[in-house]
């Protein structure tokens, strides 16, 4: 098998190399390296994550399947994988006895020291980092929330590396929520949910992303009740993540939420403009490119049009560099080049529509029944100061503008006096309920 298997590797990057470019040939393809056939997926591996996405795309991936066709006569489909994800699956792997070393399912790139810390992120990423340290003891369960795409699970795999890293016979194991409905069906349908249980209990930390998608499973959410139960009165961590604060989600059984809120909550905000700057350069250093051969216009271009996701963020410089390297050749990145990259994948422009600082002024002053000058002026009562500490925080969070910005919507005042405005909101957030609950509201009325 594995004989064949490199013989069509060999004629399909004969047939690759007349179709492709010798650039694009040599940066995105010769790197790769044939792992497997498994059923109909030809499984290869690529070097870096930028590798595996830009093969993965159409532009490489079409082709290639195309070709893997042709000589095979067989409709394979090429999946690209990281270096040391892949897990061949042989016969001698079914599970034995209750001590199992499963596979852990972490991403070796998703670590605490490439994650850039911010005012929206501190927090979140120093529960993480404590919970890594003493495992059970501390936070248990460690439960983070936040919109999706803002960098709750590369903490979760951050955690999971730092344990493997410090103890290899600590058995660690990530999975998302949806994973844990899939496996909870298919071993349901074959009677052996006893099975599941007992792979569980083996567990001593179990990172689960997007619990709120345990919603409305109720045969699944009991499932899951016992396993929490059983690893948390073993004083096994949990980590859990979520779009929302637990007393927010609904679907859920109160006894399971109760569960939830009853270690350390931490919210996550979206990426402050500084903070997705230095996101961004994190990222070009890991695609072992030269911050220096880039306009510093050019990072500000898509930090401004992509900060509030680092899904999008990533997506956009992976687009560039693919540009830059197989179709502008170019030595240096300037903005014209960016954005004629990013042409198809630019947010629209601003329109009247969409929030502004004046809007969120607007909002402010109607809700605590105050008048704008009011709300910018010199007055430090609390009946003043609480609504300006909030229009200042929902114009970093929600508009994403510069602090130097905000400073000045709010009667000039100064960079740190912002910042600490800013601190402080999110620290009334994290302890107080139903301050949150007024945040939530004006979000609420700004995006509707």
């Amino acid at each position: 098998m594995e004989n064949s298997m490199n013989i069509i590797w060999s004629k399909l990057l004969e047939k690759c190399q007349a179709s492709f470019d010798a650039n694009a040939y040599n940066t995105f393809l010769s790197p790769l390296v044939c792992k497997d056939i498994n059923g109909d997926l030809f499984v290869v591996e690529a070097p870096t994550r930028f590798i595996k996405e830009v093969v993965a795309s159409d532009m490489f991936s079409n082709k290639i399947n195309e070709e893997l066709k042709n000589i095979t006569g067989k409709d394979y489909r090429i999946e690209v994988v990281e270096i040391g994800t892949y897990v061949k699956k042989t016969p001698t792997d079914e599970p034995k006895g209750e001590s199992i070393k499963i596979s852990s399912n972490i991403n070796p790139d998703f670590t605490f020291d490439n994650f850039v810390v911010g005012n929206c992120n501190i927090e979140c990423c120093a529960a993480s980092k404590s919970v890594a340290n003493d495992i059970g003891n501390l936070y248990n369960p460690l439960f983070i929330y936040g919109r999706a795409g803002i960098g709750k699970t590369h903490l979760l795999h951050a955690i999971g590396n730092f344990i493997n890293k410090k103890d290899q016979s600590i058995n660690v194991y990530y999975t998302t929520a949806n994973d844990f409905i899939d496996e909870f069906m298919r071993q349901n349908q074959n009677k052996n949910v006893d099975a599941m249980k007992q792979k569980f209990k083996s567990i001593d930390v179990l990172l689960l992303d997007d619990v709120q998608f345990l919603a409305g499973k109720d045969k699944t959410g009991e499932v899951f009740f016992q396993i929490f139960n059983n690893l948390f009165n073993e004083k096994k961590q949990i980590v859990l993540t979520s779009d929302r604060n637990p007393n927010d989600l609904r679907g859920l059984e109160t006894r399971l939420v109760s569960r939830f809120a009853s270690g350390l909550t931490v919210g996550m905000n979206a990426p402050e403009y500084e903070t997705a700057k230095e996101i961004l350069k994190k990222k070009i250093d890991s695609k072992h490119y030269n911050v220096g051969n880039i306009q510093p216009e050019v990072l500000e271009f898509v930090a401004q049009n992509y900060a509030t996701d680092v899904r999008q963020l990533e997506g956009a410089l992976t687009r560039l560099f693919f540009y830059v390297s197989t179709i502008n050749k170019c030595d240096f990145i300037t903005l014209d080049i960016a954005k004629e990259a990013l042409r198809n994948v630019t947010p629209p422009k601003k329109n009247k529509n969409e929030i502004t600082a004046k809007d969120v002024k607007d909002a402010v002053c109607e809700y605590y029944s105050i008048t704008p000058s009011q709300l910018i002026g010199p007055s430090r009562v609390a009946t003043l100061t609480t609504p300006r500490y909030i229009a200042i925080y929902l114009c970093r969070s929600m508009v994403n503008m510069k602090y130097e910005d905000i400073g000045r919507e709010f009667g000039n005042r100064d960079h740190s006096t912002i910042i600490s405005a800013c601190l402080r909101v999110e620290k009334q957030i994290n302890e107080e309920e139903a301050y949150r609950l007024v945040i939530d509201k004006l979000k609420q009325l700004l995006t509707n």
